[in-house]
């Protein structure tokens, strides 16, 4: 079983820049061990997804972030503001040469876990796990 400590959750404007640094500062003193270039990255991903393709783009939209840690193991929550047109899936392989949607690969090519999450409400939840 694993025991988070839940050391941040905020809802946050449609700033990716800002997200990234909120949750980079929230990880002070607590992400020893995590590649939080990596972290940061994928919160960056995730956040521009949400804001892309939800209402979390609009006028006085934004997103949900929770951080946690445990032990050995660190988990970011990025929740949309829905009206999404589908679930946040990886896109089928193109031409190579999109200038988009790579932004799931990235997070599926670094993260140890990672889900998408859909809410009864129409909002998305992306969550991933790193372990030290």
């Amino acid at each position: 079983m694993i025991v988070w400590d839940e050391v941040h959750a905020e809802r946050m404007g449609a700033d990716v820049r800002e997200v990234r640094a909120r949750v980079r500062k929230a990880l002070v003193g607590c992400g020893d061990g995590f590649d939080l270039d990596d972290v940061e990255l994928m919160v960056c991903e995730i956040a521009t997804n949400a804001v892309r393709h939800s209402a979390s783009g609009k006028s006085e939209g934004g997103v949900w972030v929770r951080v946690l840690v445990a032990e050995e193991r660190l988990r970011v929550e990025v929740r949309d503001d829905g009206e999404a047109e589908g679930c946040p899936v990886i896109p089928e392989q193109g031409a190579g040469w999109e200038e988009s949607g790579r932004g799931l690969m990235v997070v599926d090519g670094l993260a140890d876990r990672w889900e998408t999450l859909a809410g009864r409400d129409g909002r998305h939840t992306v969550w991933f796990e790193v372990v030290r």
